[in-house]
């Protein structure tokens, strides 16, 4: 089984034949740790590892339990020293670990420092440590805390766009004249315009930019329900601005929404129209959120106003200006047949007419 491209290999030129050897050994070891893992998830190594830093680090040779297995305490011990980690996963029954960090650069420096090294706590043990691809669903169910709660029909993807193509899309925009002001925020449509004052969808408009139709194609072949979005709209946002709690439009928009967010991370508020409950979701920059069923229909959505957030582990978090890509399919017919009648504008619109 090939290293997919960007997985390290061990380096044996300018080595004795003794050190060479045991470092042949060591890859044989490293290369049966990844074999194990592939086999178990059924899937190739390219879409389990990623070449490109990310946040989150696979430990391909510590489990839990069992024999050679370690401890609960051991792995948390090893990472403890390095800033910037917010946590563990124990996998039970599964041949890896995972190590989470608050950041790309942090997650680095801890592999720089213990990848292909022996491990004091472990008795010298080697660790095999690569960075989890982020598109990997099977990886990142087990990396979120199996106490969160979720939203059903909420998917989001970490660090979907790739850092070049947002500093690209970014100076694209910024030098755009064409932006609408609407209230504290600027946008531009695509696709089809979008009228405020009717909450409704408008006139033909622009083309899709080849960026979009990029990600779009990147997107569906992780997620072939993905259908050919139609309308496009982009938002920037000062500092310190917010959107109203709003729900997309049942009878102007289609069953999916994507949401691009670029340039600062954001919390969004999501609040369910049906029982009030209140569910806080980190937007980190350069992710996507993808929005069905559920989470598309039933649960209003909202940016608060202001300066800064108030994080999960207690940390404030400036904001930056931020830029939104929303993308939506358009329903022809403006009649939304959703499974949530009682929450839907159209009926809501009928009603109002008949009273």
């Amino acid at each position: 089984m090939p290293y997919p491209k960007g997985i390290s290999t061990i380096d044996t030129t300018s080595l004795t034949r003794n050190e060479a050897r045991k470092l042949r050994r060591l890859e044989l070891k490293k290369y049966q740790a990844y074999e194990v893992i592939a086999k178990f998830e059924g899937t190739s190594l390219d879409q389990l590892f990623s070449p490109e830093p990310t946040r989150y680090l696979c430990l391909t040779n510590l489990c839990f339990g069992g024999v050679g297995g370690v401890t609960t305490e051991q792995v948390p011990k090893i990472f403890n020293t390095f800033d910037g980690l917010t946590g563990t996963r124990l996998t039970h029954g599964k041949p890896y670990s995972f190590a989470l960090f608050n950041s790309t650069a942090s997650a680095s420096y801890a592999r720089e420092f213990l990848h292909n090294k022996p491990c004091e706590l472990l008795s010298g043990k080697v660790l095999f440590i690569e960075y989890v691809n982020l598109m990997c669903q099977s990886f990142m169910k087990q990396i979120k805390d199996s106490n969160e709660v979720t939203i059903p029909g909420l998917i989001l993807l970490e660090e979907f766009v790739p850092v070049e193509l947002e500093k690209s899309i970014l100076q694209e925009l910024y030098s755009n004249t064409a932006w609408i002001p609407v209230q504290d925020r600027s946008v531009l449509h695509f696709g089809y315009s979008f009228n405020y004052d009717s909450n409704e969808v408008g006139l033909p408009s622009l083309q899709f930019p080849p960026y979009v139709n990029s990600l779009l194609e990147k997107l569906k072949k992780l997620y072939p329900f993905i259908s050919n979005m139609e309308q496009l709209t982009i938002q920037h946002y000062p500092i310190g601005i917010g959107i109203p709690p709003h729900v997309d439009s049942h009878s102007s928009f289609g069953s999916i929404v994507l949401a691009f967010s670029l340039e600062s991370p954001v919390i969004m508020e999501f609040k369910n129209l049906q029982t009030g409950v209140v569910i806080n979701i980190d937007l980190p920059e350069r992710s996507l959120m993808i929005l069905k069923d559920e989470a598309r229909y039933a649960w209003s959505h909202a940016i608060r106003a202001r300066k800064s957030d108030l994080l999960e582990d207690g940390r404030v978090r400036e904001r930056n200006q931020r830029v939104s890509l929303t993308l939506r399919t358009v329903n022809p017919e403006r009649i939304c047949h959703c499974k949530w009648p009682d929450l839907c504008d159209h009926n809501i619109v009928h009603l109002k007419k008949d009273s």
